[in-house]
């Protein structure tokens, strides 16, 4: 009896060991469901939540508007892991969600950077419709990565397109997309689309421009024969202004109020101004000029050239004439930029003693 008794006790025992084993056994498919966590916190830049509006100039494309998603792993990913993106295509659950989402979901090129860098070799599948979520379509984007990650890494998928919804209601403007790793973790968002998300920003810059002189007066003193007399001070002219194509300085002058010169109104003589090189002995008369700044120098921004025939150097001269004849030009907006002026004239033995004047005047105007 005893002997019984003990075989009795061990299959007993045995029984009870396995039974215990066998219910570890079936629990762990369970304890491995337990792993599965929440993507967090989980992201989606899109280039445009613009959708289905026509608000004007300012709405830009709502068609292949890209999507960069971004999340920690929550578990480790081994090497060739999945990552299934749902973008939601449809709606049937009504409560103001609408019934058309985004459309035209694919990627055509993907990278995935992990902590900032990219895993090379990403492979796509496109183009899988899904319900894995009551209520909702989704269109799914595949990618499998082909390198290990690290728990607690962060994941950013760039290169997934959708065209954004062209319709909407009035009561909302979300609308869900889902990612799921092949670890059984997942993460469930929304997004918005909004009737038109630019807004136009406007401004006005001021037109303006500044034109100075030096001096308003200017002398050859005591003209003298047989040399080319050079009156003093220059002029010195100062333009600044932001028109986007510069500026233009023009020239004219008085004379006998018929042609250009210096006059003696008492003699009713003209000492003529024509573009030469001036020789002392033969009457003459005109200016020629220089810039006499350049560009980043002292606060200087912007050049001008002096136009022919008043860009001579030494006895070289352009003619002042009654109406108005380009001096110096300038293509793009500047500050501070100065153009020296000097003033030459040249007597004959027969020249009429007596006071020559000139009136010499001066005109900028900005390109706008």
């Amino acid at each position: 009896m005893k002997i019984m008794k003990r075989m009795a006790l061990r299959i007993t025992n045995i029984f009870l060991i396995l039974s215990l084993s066998l219910y570890a056994f079936s629990a762990l498919p369970f304890l491995a469901n337990t792993d599965a966590a929440s993507l967090t916190p989980l992201t989606d830049v899109m280039s445009n939540s613009g959708g289905y509006g026509t608000g004007g100039p300012q709405t830009v494309s709502t068609a292949n508007v890209s999507h960069s998603f971004s999340y920690t792993t929550p578990t480790a990913y081994t090497t060739s892991s999945t990552i299934d993106i749902y973008i939601q295509t449809a709606s049937s659950i009504g409560g103001g969600e609408a019934a058309t989402a985004f459309s035209s979901v694919a990627a055509t090129t993907s990278t995935v950077t992990v902590n900032g860098t990219a895993a090379t070799a990403v492979t796509l599948t496109n183009g899988v419709s899904d319900s894995n979520f009551a209520g909702y379509t989704f269109t799914e984007v595949a990618i499998t990565v082909p390198v290990a990650i690290s728990s607690g890494a962060t994941v950013t998928i760039n290169g997934i397109t959708a065209t954004n919804p062209s319709t909407a209601s009035s009561s909302t403007n979300q609308y869900v997309i889902d990612i799921q790793d092949s670890n059984g973790n997942d993460g469930y968002m929304a997004v918005p689309i909004v009737t038109n998300a630019s807004v136009a920003v406007t401004g006005r810059v001021t037109p303006s421009i500044n034109f100075s002189l030096s001096s308003n007066t200017t002398s050859f003193g005591v003209m003298q024969l047989g040399v080319v007399n050079t009156s003093s001070p220059a002029t010195t002219l100062t333009v600044s202004t932001n028109a986007q194509s510069g500026a233009v300085v023009y020239v004219y002058d008085h004379g006998n109020g018929t042609s250009g010169g210096l006059y003696n109104s008492i003699a009713n003589h003209l000492i003529p101004s024509s573009s030469t090189t001036l020789a002392g002995g033969t009457e003459g008369y005109g200016i020629n000029a220089a810039t006499t700044s350049t560009s980043g120098t002292g606060g200087v921004i912007g050049t001008m050239s002096v136009s022919s025939p008043y860009n001579g150097t030494g006895d070289a001269v352009g003619a002042l004439a009654l109406s108005s004849t380009t001096l110096a030009t300038g293509t793009a907006p500047m500050y501070g930029v100065t153009i020296q002026v000097n003033y030459l004239a040249a007597i004959s033995v027969t020249t009429p003693a007596g006071i020559y004047n000139d009136d010499v005047t001066y005109v900028a105007t900005g390109k706008f």
